[in-house]
């Protein structure tokens, strides 16, 4: 088979893939905001529109032509089963395709790095183009050729009122559900989130928040009116502080869809005037209710991962990325001498090495290959030690590994597996060249309960280091008068 009908069969399997995928999404979305629709009225919710854009820019392999095309479908199949003619009917999904169409084009052209809507003002500034962008164009398309054919339901003598509310609906539906596209966790973020779940379990007051946002949604049943935009705001404030971004953007899409539909319906109820004179307003104050939770969950957002982003700097060595000194002690000594909780850890193994003439090496080759030198180093040792081992920069090319719960064999072993990968594996220079180092290594071990200071296991492994060098380096030594402990 030639690599030109391989690539031809790929790309048509992409294509149909994508035609299936945004067919089935956009046909249930379009079908869901159809039968939502109050009589004679434009769709109260509709999320087809939205989930599209987002479908496009969360995954690119779908935004081709047969994503295109299942789009195009999926609203043609929607409104024609519904009852509507097909003249009607294409303009409508014209009309909906302009939505992510421009909204897309605009992004392009503004060369909005939407990927991180959830940094800066990067979100702010997404909802702003798809506002005056795509959710203009649809009611803008609509409003200059509905109403220029026959059994219509957009008309002349109220086309503006359409226009209005065709707009404003957008835009409420562009932020009540093109977050929880954006948001959506990968496989990774989602498996590690259910692992985490399952060994810490969820504590009692990790629900408060939702409850008390089902509280002041219910509020709205029993005190309806213009007021009732305000009830779910500090509950919502309050989750936002609580929960991650993909959540909060649920519980925004149900919230204002709850709202939306409460408000109108008793507004229908009254007349349809009132229900026209006010579906405007209440959509924008949703919109603005839906954004401030979206920012200050991003916001928080944010500040953890600087909290945390500052904390790892603060704790490990810039240059190898693992421990600096002084977390590696407070971490050791945390596993030696914890009186706080119950010690799992039945032995522990202290091992220092040095990386042989490594000053050496900075005088031949240079302080920067010397830096590449560490980095190696530190990554081979990385691949050979468990999750759960500590390994530390003590200063320049000293460093430490704190291994827990295996016997003196096996940590002598590890040491000698260390020993040989490093110096049986050649080190690529910046200049193409290739050199060999080796590490001496000084062992101590202890059982657990360990009475004394952490400091005194650091420093027979020194001494066993110093007997290392004495020896003529590249070796392991162990602490004088060690116990054989199997």
């Amino acid at each position: 088979m030639s690599v030109f009908t391989q690539t031809f069969q790929h790309s048509v399997k992409q294509q149909v893939n994508a035609f299936l995928i945004v067919a089935s999404i956009v046909f249930i979305c379009a079908l869901f905001g159809i039968l939502a629709r109050p009589l004679f009225f434009l769709s109260i919710c509709w999320p087809a529109n939205a989930a599209l854009l987002g479908l496009f820019l969360r995954f690119k392999s779908l935004n081709n032509l047969g994503g295109w095309t299942g789009a195009f479908t999926a609203f043609m199949l929607a409104d024609l089963l519904t009852g509507n003619t097909f003249l009607i009917t294409l303009l409508l999904t014209i009309a909906n395709l302009l939505n992510p169409l421009v909204s897309l084009s605009l992004i392009t052209l503004f060369k909005l790095n939407y990927k991180e809507y959830n940094k800066g003002l990067t979100f702010l500034y997404l909802f702003i183009l798809c506002s005056i962008g795509g959710c203009l164009a649809s009611p803008a398309f609509a409003a200059l050729t509905l109403p220029y054919i026959d059994n219509t339901f957009m008309t002349l003598e109220r086309v503006w009122i359409d226009f209005g509310m065709w707009w404003s609906g957008e835009i409420l539906n562009m932020i009540a559900f093109l977050p929880i596209l954006l948001a959506i966790p990968d496989k990774q973020t989602f498996h590690d989130v259910i692992q985490n779940i399952k060994l810490k379990g969820l504590p009692f007051q990790i629900f408060l928040p939702l409850i008390a946002v089902i509280i002041s949604v219910s509020l709205t049943h029993f005190f309806i009116g213009p007021g009732a935009l305000m009830f779910p705001i500090a509950a919502l404030v309050w989750a936002s502080l609580t929960y991650n971004l993909f959540f909060i953007a649920l519980i925004n899409c149900v919230v204002c869809m709850l709202l939306n539909n409460t408000l109108s319906e008793f507004y229908i109820h009254q007349s349809s005037n009132a229900f026209l004179a006010t579906s405007i307003s209440i959509r924008m104050g949703l919109f603005m209710l839906a954004l401030g939770p979206l920012t200050l969950a991003i916001i928080s957002l944010n500040r953890q991962k600087l909290y945390q982003q500052i904390l790892y700097l603060a704790n490990h060595d810039s240059l190898t990325t693992v421990m600096n000194r002084r977390f590696f002690y407070e971490q050791s000594e945390d596993v030696v001498g914890s009186t706080t909780k119950i010690q799992t850890e039945k032995t522990i193994t202290v091992l220092l090495l040095d990386l042989d003439h490594f000053k050496k090496i900075n005088d031949q080759h240079g302080h920067y290959n010397g830096d590449i030198v560490l980095k190696t180093f530190t990554q081979r040792i990385k691949n050979i030690l468990r999750e759960d081992d500590l390994f530390g920069r003590l200063g320049g090319e000293e460093f430490a590994i704190l291994l827990k719960n295996v016997n003196l064999n096996q940590s002598i072993i590890i040491a000698e597996r260390i020993r040989e990968i490093i110096q049986s594996t050649p080190t690529a220079l910046d200049n193409g060249e290739q050199i060999y180092i080796s590490v001496s290594i000084g062992l101590s071990f202890e059982k657990l309960p360990y009475a004394l200071p952490f400091q005194q296991l650091i420093n027979r492994a020194d001494h066993a280091l110093y007997q290392a060098k004495e020896k003529g380096r590249n070796q392991i030594c162990l602490e004088s008068n060690l116990r054989t402990i199997t």
